[in-house]
């Protein structure tokens, strides 16, 4: 009886190409996630920095007050109302701006400016100190243009860095073993003990 040739299976290992493109991928669409909120939320900040109506109220931060501007009241009659008073400020009739004295550290308050029927209202609450530094609009301008500039240098290094990681790769052959198994030998093969006769002159011919 000729014996049937066993091939030797081995398993394949754990990390297989498609396994390490899902992982890659995977990778990359959190990275893209995270590059995509960070920016947009640098984006935000860079144009409150540059929009020029966000600051048209406050003109000036002191150690103790604020000064806030009426926008496009020049050259016009400007009055000046604290909350809900009918009764303009006599002290600051006719000027552009409206300096709030802080209390306790915080200037705020309701305030409004009105001239030709236009009337423009406030809300202020600012926090003042005296060893506050204020950052004017260039410099915090500079500020954020280089945070978000590294943070677009730090991400596009991790991307390269994972696509170099997960690029395509040879598949590992199958190892062979150190110390094969001899071949069997077709003429002389061993009899399965099922099906073997354990007669006492079954071997008589």
């Amino acid at each position: 009886m000729r014996a049937r040739e066993r091939r030797l299976r081995f398993p394949l290992p754990v990390k297989t190409q498609r396994q390490r493109r899902e992982i890659v991928s995977h990778r990359l669409q959190h990275i893209k996630a995270s590059a995509a909120m960070i920016l947009i939320s640098f984006m935000f900040l860079l144009a409150a920095a540059l929009n020029p109506a966000l600051s048209q109220e406050i003109e000036e931060i002191k150690s103790n007050a604020v000064v806030i501007r009426c926008t496009g009241g020049e050259n016009k009659t400007v009055t000046w109302y604290e909350d809900d008073k009918t009764k303009d400020i006599e002290d600051y009739r006719n000027k552009q701006t409206i300096e709030v004295k802080a209390v306790q550290g915080i200037a705020q308050g309701f305030y409004r400016c009105k001239y030709d029927n236009i009337e423009h209202v406030f809300y202020l609450r600012v926090q003042v100190c005296e060893n506050c530094y204020e950052l004017s609009r260039l410099r915090a301008t500079g500020i954020i243009l280089g945070d978000v500039v590294f943070t677009g240098v730090v991400i596009l290094f991790i991307f390269l860095a994972t696509k170099n990681c997960g690029g395509p790769q040879k598949r590992a052959s199958n190892p062979k073993p150190a110390n094969p198994p001899p071949p069997p030998n077709p003429d002389y093969a061993p009899l399965d003990p099922k099906t073997r006769n354990n007669a006492v002159y079954s071997g008589i011919r």
